[in-house]
């Protein structure tokens, strides 16, 4: 997917068919650091897990986002 504002800034969504689900669980943010979801930005409750050519991408999601929008 390519941005119509920059023509060089390549963007890839959520359900990319590079980017593999793997799991999600509860996001516990024990360094007292609040993270936002990646979508709407608000409190992340859940992690995300994916993986990319052999690298993990973990990303944060709120409850809302997640259920809409993952996998």
């Amino acid at each position: 997917m390519i941005s119509d504002k920059n023509p060089n800034n390549i963007t890839v969504p959520l359900h990319s068919s590079f980017k593999k689900f793997s799991s999600i669980g509860p996001f516990d943010d024990s360094d007292g650091k609040i993270k936002p979801c990646v979508i709407c930005g608000i409190p992340a409750t859940q992690e995300a897990i994916f993986t990319v050519d052999g690298a993990t991408i973990v990303e944060k999601y709120c409850d809302s986002c997640a259920e809409k929008g993952i996998k």
